[in-house]
């Protein structure tokens, strides 16, 4: 643990259970994927219908988007099991991190904080939001610091290096994803092909950006159920 992180954490904390109502919203806002990728979502759905000049550029780069966001979490995923473990603030007993009323100590126990998926996954897509508008962009950058980052920090579940850091991977991925090369030979095709065949592209769209929202639960879930019946 790091200054910057017990600096941050300690001072966030004090205001932990001095309210029932604020603990119980922001533990709320925290569980509702309909308000964290829901409302992102919203804002790439209509980046993509949206008339403008440069609609065809806008929507390879959001194409782009959506497969760096599956890359992108596929890399915290990997660092996450690969680098040392790291007890998240709610268990960490040095801390003497005092839990928001309502909450789980349990919660994500045995899974390590560094780095924070959700910062990961939405900060990606926040990223590509800005090749929509620069306003809707610091709209989404601001939204996602303020509903799905600070949350987390506050409930002990990440770290603020974890949530930074969850950003960056999900910036520095988006960016490469966005390239020329990826974009001619994997994204400009996969465009036309939404042109071509619609009633084929569209709902894969449809499910893909739905997982987005909803952090891949259910297809984890069903995972683990053919983990089940099959293993």
């Amino acid at each position: 643990m790091n200054l910057f992180d017990t600096t941050i954490i300690n001072f966030i904390n004090q205001f932990s259970q001095l309210s029932w109502t604020i603990d119980s919203v922001i533990k709320f806002i925290s569980g509702n994927n309909l308000i964290k990728g829901g409302v992102l979502l919203i804002i790439f759905w209509w980046g993509w219908f949206r008339i403008n000049a440069n609609q065809t550029y806008i929507q390879v780069h959001l194409v782009s988007t959506l497969f760096g966001c599956f890359i992108a979490m596929a890399i915290a995923r990997a660092l996450a099991l690969l680098l040392p473990f790291r007890f998240r603030p709610i268990h960490e007993e040095g801390l003497n991190f005092t839990s928001p009323y309502g909450m789980n100590i349990t919660t994500l126990e045995g899974w390590s904080s560094f780095p924070s998926d959700h910062a990961v996954l939405f900060y990606a897509l926040v990223t590509g939001i800005f090749y929509i508008s620069k306003k809707v962009g610091i709209f989404s950058l601001v939204y996602t610091t303020l509903f799905i980052g600070l949350p987390r920090v506050y409930l002990g579940l990440h770290y603020p290096t974890d949530i930074i850091g969850g950003a960056i991977i999900g910036l520095v991925v988006i960016l490469l994803c966005n390239s020329n090369y990826f974009i001619e030979n994997i994204s400009r095709p996969v465009n036309n092909y939404s042109n071509t065949k619609p009633e084929i592209f569209y709902p894969i769209f449809f499910i893909i950006t739905y997982q987005i929202a909803d952090m891949f639960n259910n297809s984890r879930a069903f995972s683990r159920l053919l983990e089940i019946l099959f293993v």
